[in-house]
């Protein structure tokens, strides 16, 4: 075995550990988990000792493979960081960058604008992972996590991509059969489609008033899909982001509630470590995002 194949070996060595696996290491790898397996032999014997205890369906590291194994994931750590310092002496961005995303807002408007990214600069690879659940960025190698706000404190950094107006609508379905509202005090005798990032009292103004009004309703969701559908079935009211509803608005099914009184706007973040932005490609993609998102909600109507 020469140098530089022990240097692999070492680092599937080091895949296999951290996937927990010969098979998932080889799914990740882009290898067949024969080859993973002859690479894992190979260095067993190079070394003159075994690094796992093999069963059926698992294997459990010796007290040399768990002293290996710390040699091999530093050498496999240098070679990433190697090859991103690479990386970022080029004009044109590549490399792969992982993102994160609630489902809907995925869906709606980042999923479209990640395609336009990728048409042009199809030299970075996207790893997209779309998922109401907050993720730990760090621990699951996550470069960008895309949340809205207000955002928790942390150790983490972010920049603000786009602010939209938050409004409270209803379908033409339920006002037929409850009602318009007239003034704030109004909404508490409503039923609403509550959203768990939504607070349960609603912080009005209108020039100099404000007003803090308590609602409910018989449905709660956590995710803003499912609010939107019971929204269009006519279930309650609800507060959106007023991006997300213009279509609806303008086409008459939905239509909004106390035009004249204002909700907080919304702001959309980026989210990220420290050491993720000295990449040229996730600046690059921080910089597409926001060009593309700043018009999202130009139309103040």
């Amino acid at each position: 075995m020469s140098a530089l194949d022990e240097v692999r070996a070492m680092m599937i060595f080091a895949r296999v550990v951290e996937e927990g696996g010969f098979s998932a290491a080889a799914r990740k790898m882009g290898l067949s988990r024969a080859a993973i397996s002859h690479q894992i032999r190979q260095l067993e014997a190079k070394l003159g000792v075994p690094l796992l205890r093999r069963s059926t369906r698992t294997f459990s590291l010796t007290d040399a493979g768990t002293r290996y194994y710390d040699s091999c994931r530093t050498i496999t750590l240098e070679a990433e960081a190697a090859r991103k310092r690479v990386e970022e002496l080029r004009d044109e961005p590549v490399g792969k960058i992982s993102l994160s995303c609630s489902v809907h807002m995925g869906n709606l408007r980042i999923v479209p604008i990640l395609s336009r990214f990728r048409q042009t600069y199809p030299g970075v690879a996207l790893d997209v992972r779309l998922t109401d659940e907050v993720v730990d960025l760090i621990g699951q190698g996550i470069d960008i996590a895309i949340r809205s706000g207000p955002l928790r404190s942390s150790e983490l950094k972010s920049i603000r991509l786009y602010e939209t107006r938050r409004v409270i609508v209803a379908s033409q379905q339920y006002v037929a059969a409850f009602g318009t509202p007239n003034q704030p005090e109004d909404l508490t005798d409503h039923n609403w489609v509550m959203y768990s990032r939504v607070p349960e009292t609603l912080p009005l103004a209108q020039g100099d008033q404000e007003r803090k009004i308590p609602v409910s309703g018989s449905v709660q969701v956590d995710s803003a899909t499912a609010r939107l559908q019971f929204l269009r079935d006519g279930h309650g009211m609800a507060v959106v982001p007023f991006s997300d509803v213009a279509d609806d608005i303008a086409n008459g099914d939905l239509m909004r509630i106390l035009p004249d009184w204002n909700l907080p706007d919304l702001s959309v973040y980026a989210v990220y470590s420290g050491d993720v932005m000295r990449s040229s490609k996730v600046k690059t993609l921080l910089d597409f995002l926001r060009a593309q998102l700043t018009d999202i909600d130009e139309s103040r109507h």
